[in-house]
């Protein structure tokens, strides 16, 4: 099983603007994107009675959430971004009804185990569920891609003050390892050891579903 069943990234916007895409400004406009951006890439939101953000301590709205990693930044991190996205050949293997549950469980498993592993305790975080079509090729119907964002502050718990947290090369492949273990596990229960099959072949690589680079004016992407 050589190709990626996850992909699995983080990035992190800085306290300080050093660029487009960067700063205090970046996070807010990254963060109405996820909660706003709903009609052309992400079909889940268009019903108004879909919960955007899962709360877990940082907040349940976009301004919510920026004020939160503000007030928990470290000297170098305003907040760190993650999306976490399983391929959409094996998620397809899963009923439809069980998919946005098994995508969720899985985002917070992985955010558990990766601080644990670390040996930090758990940080707040809030996260959205998206839906796209990935790219398929010519003559195929595209399948759903279910993903997550995932928002943490810089910073965690601890006894006597807050710690900084900074992901470094080597923290990826951890990062990668969990996740990919914990999708795994999801598959081997809903589908069973059977879904290893489709790996024995090149498959084509996951594309990273992110964000673009957003102006600070929130009306410029709105309409993109």
């Amino acid at each position: 099983m050589s190709k990626a069943i996850i992909v699995a990234d983080f990035a992190y916007k800085g306290p300080q603007r050093k660029g487009r895409g960067t700063g205090p400004q970046a996070l807010r406009a990254t963060l109405k994107y996820f909660q706003f951006r709903d009609t052309k890439n992400n079909h889940l939101a268009q019903s108004r009675e879909y919960e955007r953000w899962h709360d877990h301590g940082l907040g349940v709205h976009y301004g919510e959430i920026f004020g939160n990693c503000a007030d928990l930044q470290s000297k170098h991190v305003l907040a760190w971004t993650w999306v976490i996205s399983p391929a959409p050949d094996l998620m397809a293997l899963v009923p439809e009804e069980q998919r946005r549950d098994l995508v969720c469980n899985l985002t917070e498993r992985v955010v558990h185990d990766y601080y644990n592993e670390r040996g930090f305790d758990l940080p707040e975080f809030s996260y959205v569920l998206h839906s796209r079509l990935a790219e398929a090729p010519e003559g195929e119907e595209p399948l759903e891609q279910l993903h997550t964002h995932v928002i943490l502050p810089g910073t965690v718990p601890s006894i006597a003050e807050r710690l900084p947290v900074y992901n470094n090369k080597g923290h990826d492949v951890l990062f990668r390892e969990i996740a990919t273990q914990h999708f795994s596990n999801a598959l081997d229960e809903v589908f069973g050891p059977e879904w290893r099959l489709l790996r024995e072949d090149p498959e084509p690589e996951i594309e990273l579903p992110k964000p673009p680079v957003l102006s600070d004016n929130f009306d410029d992407w709105l309409t993109l």
